[in-house]
Formats: C-alpha cells, sequence, structure tokens
C-alpha cells in the first residue's frame, strides 16, 4: 500500500499559520482527489523521449498515440487546476466568511463618529471556542505601534480582549473568543483604541453596541 504524503513532513513548522492552513486545505483536496488514472499498456508501450520529441523534429511515427497522451496530459492538468482552484477560493472565502448564528450591529462613540462596524458570532466548537468575523470602517489607522482591541465588557467596563485588529478603510477581520459569553453584558461588545499616549489602556472606547 502506497504511503499517504505527511503533510508536516512535506510543509515543516516554519511556516505562518495562514499560510500553512491554506496548504493544509490543498493537501486534503489533492489527498482526496487521488492520482490521475494510470495509462493503459498501449500507452505505456510508446517509446520515450523519441515519441515525445517527434513533433519538435518532424517524426510522425505512431502519430496516432500522440493525441492519446496529450489527451491525458491535459486532463491531469485540469483534475490538479480544479483541486488547487477549489483550495484557493476555499481559503479566500473562508479566512472572511462565518455561518453566523448572530449578527452585533457596532457604531462610533465621540471618539470616532463616522465609524461603525458589525460582528458576526458562529456556533462554538467543541471546546467552547467563538468564531467571529469583525468588519470596521471608518476607523483611522494608528501610528506609534498604536491598534484597536475587541472587548467584552462586564458591568459595562471592558474586561476581556478578544483580539487585536490594525485599521484601514474597509477592514475585515477572522477572530476567535475562548469565553463563556454568557459572563458578560449582554450588549457588552465593544472595540477600543490602545496608542502609547494611553498607555495601551482600554478606556479609549471607540465602537460600541448600536
Amino acid at each position: 500500500m502506497t504511503r499517504r504524503p505527511d503533510f508536516d513532513e512535506l510543509v515543516g513548522q516554519d511556516v505562518p499559520r495562514d499560510e500553512r492552513d491554506r496548504l493544509r486545505r490543498a493537501h486534503d483536496l489533492l489527498i482526496e482527489a487521488g492520482p490521475p488514472p494510470e495509462l493503459s499498456p498501449e500507452l505505456e508501450a510508446v517509446p520515450w523521449p523519441d515519441d515525445a520529441l517527434a513533433p519538435l523534429f518532424g517524426r510522425r511515427k505512431q502519430g496516432a498515440r500522440r493525441p492519446i497522451l496529450l489527451a491525458a496530459a491535459l486532463a491531469t492538468a485540469v483534475v490538479v487546476g480544479f483541486v488547487l482552484g477549489q483550495a484557493t477560493t476555499t481559503s479566500s472565502s473562508s479566512s472572511t466568511s462565518i455561518d453566523a448564528r448572530q449578527t452585533v450591529q457596532l457604531r462610533g462613540t465621540t471618539l470616532a463618529r463616522s465609524a461603525f462596524g458589525k460582528l458576526e458570532l458562529g456556533k462554538p466548537d467543541g471546546a467552547g471556542n467563538w468564531p467571529m468575523v469583525l468588519h470596521v470602517k471608518g476607523l483611522p489607522s494608528l501610528d506609534n505601534g498604536g491598534y484597536y482591541d475587541l472587548y467584552l465588557t462586564k458591568g459595562g467596563v471592558p474586561l476581556v480582549s478578544c483580539g487585536t485588529i490594525n485599521a484601514r478603510g474597509d477592514t475585515v477581520v477572522r477572530m476567535s473568543a475562548a469565553y463563556n459569553l454568557e459572563n458578560f453584558d449582554d450588549d457588552g461588545w465593544v472595540i477600543v483604541r490602545k496608542t502609547p499616549s494611553n498607555n495601551f489602556d482600554a478606556s479609549q472606547i471607540v465602537l460600541k453596541v448600536a
């Protein structure tokens, strides 16, 4: 039995997480597709490289077999291209899409009046991790190492972070929360601005539940 290629051996451990996930999907799809069909004994008997190079040098022997070989090669290329295309499409779409079970609308505070956002919450996995996709628009880019932080509040106070982002124009980021959401305010989703000037404190709320 042919040994199935080991993904970790092929890719190694020094690949960024997002790229590793994309390659993992491509690897799984290629394994599922399996190898292309084997050539028949008649096709395997074609001399190599003479017959394969014949079109370059004007040879015409066994010309009837070359269209068959070409068709087989094209079929293989189509299968591989389709699988890789599916992997790329899946990667690009799944990274910023989610089967949302709840959508939370966010509006800008006095610190960012023209900003707004949307938080899509998915179904938690078996370990209790909540997949999320955050959409924000209108938040200015922050200099000097500043960033934005998605928080859950308790009693109106930002308590735990669910992920940090940099914003520029329309920004969409996939996140995950590992908390029991019932332990926090029902409308407790806020985005805070953290900069060196405020010592990266969580007190500057720029977006909150509408």
